[in-house]
């Protein structure tokens, strides 16, 4: 079976998460990579990340000593090459909340000295989110939980991927990484311009976990894709089904009018390479027979109405 990857985000909730983790595939079989000088960072990637900058040959030593996890604070860019993009995972809080949350954790354990103005505007904690995920990786990415939807994130990512993480309290801050935080008018106003490519993520997220929510309610598979081109008269995507043995059948809309449909099972190599299932069999195109307007365009799982994402620019 192919690892697991778990981009941390801090003041998440990862820290339960990785316990329960621990829990599941046992201590030993997880690696971990918290920074070259974090005590808590496996050796391996010491060895095979920090220094050689080896992709292949820490893949094939992870193998080797038997890991099945791998968890830690680093972006997702760094492994998504040397794992599949489908085994990646991550949770995610409200922006604007989790910020506040990392800044009292500084203030209280890290001995941080400035204001919460001058902690929100350092460019490090600017879309913060969005940056450990990736603008251009989070479509890909085989499941987003949400903290405040925290266990039915946890039961919708074990029935995925056929494990049992349990849900598991033991960490004394998972308390406060849910709890509300106070803030002004004016700090909301700021945050909200300075984070707005994160709270766009946010909502598209979320708006993709309630409809794997509401599916799962309904016993039917999600489907994961989306719209990368939308050009010179044709449309381009990858789509595809949990229920990888049936290719997903797509609608595509242009002002929700169901103008044809297609079939995501076109080879697309850079499906494959970042291995996203079906050995790349997971494109999608389509030809319009007349001018159309591209903001209009929509495709949609066509027995579910599950929409894809556009991440065309």
């Amino acid at each position: 079976m192919s690892p697991i990857v778990f981009v941390h985000i801090p003041k998440t909730a990862g820290t339960s998460f990785r316990l329960g983790a621990d829990s599941f595939f046992g201590k030993e079989n997880v690696c971990r990579d918290y920074g070259e000088k974090a005590v808590e960072t496996s050796t391996i990637v010491r060895e095979w990340i920090s220094s050689d900058k080896d992709g292949w040959l820490f893949a094939r030593d992870f193998e080797k000593q038997g890991y099945q996890f791998l968890t830690g604070h680093f972006h997702a860019a760094k492994y998504i090459s040397i794992f599949d993009a489908s085994r990646m995972i991550t949770f995610l809080r409200d922006p604007i909340q989790r910020i506040a949350s990392e800044y009292n954790h500084f203030v209280r354990n890290n001995g941080y000295e400035g204001s919460f103005e001058d902690f929100f505007r350092s460019p490090q904690n600017v879309n913060r989110q969005l940056r450990l995920v990736g603008k251009n990786n989070w479509a890909e990415f085989g499941f987003i939980g949400f903290v405040d939807a925290y266990q039915d994130s946890l039961k919708l990512l074990n029935r995925k991927f056929e494990i049992d993480i349990p849900q598991l309290h033991e960490n004394v801050a998972e308390s406060e990484v849910v709890k509300p935080q106070q803030l002004t008018k004016d700090q909301i106003e700021e945050l909200q311009i300075l984070n707005a490519e994160e709270l766009e993520f946010f909502s598209s997220a979320r708006a993709q976990f309630d409809w794997r929510l509401r599916l799962a309610c309904a016993d039917e598979s999600y489907v994961s894709g989306c719209v990368t081109h939308v050009e010179m008269g044709k449309l381009r995507g990858w789509a595809i089904s949990e229920d990888i043995n049936n290719a997903v059948l797509i609608q595509v809309k242009v002002d929700n009018e169901i103008i044809g449909e297609c079939k995501a099972n076109e080879f697309r190599p850079y499906c494959r390479a970042r291995g996203l299932g079906r050995a790349g069999f997971i494109g999608f195109s389509f030809e319009f027979s007349r001018e159309i307007n591209v903001g209009s365009v929509e495709c949609v799982v066509a027995n579910t109405q599950q929409p894809l994402l556009n991440v065309y620019s």
